[in-house]
């Protein structure tokens, strides 16, 4: 696996839920250019990831372009997260993003990425399940050792869509698999090292006192996200997005072991499931798999991030 190459332009692909929305004011905060967002269903159907990325868009006043990608797994099924994060994938104390009709970019999610690795591009954040990364590798095989991926997904232990597969992995592990065939260069944040970098609805105070739309629809935001755990948001509730945004901005912020990396396709049990083989002696690793975070500093690049959006002081 190569070290990512610092300062680097990043591309983002998501599926816009809050923390993705945190983790890419996370990105423009600490000053890197991100070069385009493509977007896939996940936390919500393709429609409303449009609506939700678009209306971000106009809120902060990005002048990256957003692509709209796939609203399918490469099967053809579609599995969201409605049943955790409700009908707009962004559960809210209160305030929700202004709905928005802007169109996305014309050029599609896979040949606008392809584009932009052919020009140069290396570095990928990847934030939601893998179906736009697999269409592109499937496209373009040669796009693939070009590649550094780094994606929240996946878990080395329990998942949390099901016992065994984490949302992720399980809403298209055919994608995964073709991903870690096609030979790219992978880091996987996966449930076990974000679930060590907690907020709770505490954290969304300084966001209460800074003036401002942005600031008050960012605090019930957080509020909202808290409270998924529990009511009260009293309770630690992980971050997943964030985790992996901080490795793009400081990759020493979470430490990595290289394993072998497969993903369950066919059982009825654990159909999703990332499994890792940590025995060089057994298998050659393919991934590198996260461990340990520095759990402080990516909770401070997490509020840092919302609060200079919502100040304006990231634009």
């Amino acid at each position: 696996m190569r070290d990512l190459p610092p300062g680097a332009p990043v591309w983002i692909d998501c599926d816009m839920g809050f923390d993705d929305l945190a983790a890419v004011l996370m990105v423009v905060a600490a000053g890197r250019e991100i070069a385009g967002l493509s977007l896939v269903a996940g936390n919500a159907a393709l429609p409303q990831v449009v609506s939700n990325a678009m209306a971000a868009r106009r809120l902060f006043g990005w002048g990256f372009p957003v692509h709209a990608g796939a609203a399918t797994a490469l099967n053809g099924t579609q599995v969201d997260a409605g049943y955790v994060l409700g009908a707009t994938g962004m559960p809210s104390a209160g305030r929700q993003l202004a709905p928005c009709a802007d169109a996305p970019d014309s050029r599609e999610a896979v040949a606008a990425l392809a584009g932009w690795l052919d020009a140069g591009g290396r570095v990928v954040l990847a934030l939601g399940p893998l179906t736009n990364i697999a269409q592109l590798v499937a496209a373009r095989p040669d796009l693939a050792a070009r590649l550094d991926l780094v994606w929240m997904g996946g878990s080395a232990t329990t998942g949390n869509h099901t016992a065994a597969a984490e949302f992720n992995a399980f809403a298209d592990p055919e994608a995964v698999a073709q991903v870690i065939a096609a030979g790219v260069s992978l880091r996987m944040v996966g449930l076990d090292c974000c679930r060590q970098v907690c907020v709770t609805a505490g954290d969304a105070a300084p966001l209460r006192a800074a003036p401002g739309e942005a600031a008050a629809l960012l605090a019930d935001l957080l509020t909202g996200y808290a409270r998924i755990r529990d009511p009260s948001g009293a309770v630690p509730m992980a971050l997943f997005d964030p985790v992996a945004a901080a490795v793009v901005i400081d990759p020493a912020s979470v430490a990595f072991t290289p394993a072998r990396l497969d993903c369950e396709l066919s059982g009825d049990l654990t159909r999703g499931m990332t499994v890792i083989e940590w025995r060089a002696r057994k298998s050659a690793p393919n991934a590198l798999i996260a461990g340990r975070p520095d759990a402080a500093a990516i909770r401070t690049l997490f509020l840092t991030g919302l609060l200079a959006a919502a100040t304006g002081e990231s634009r």
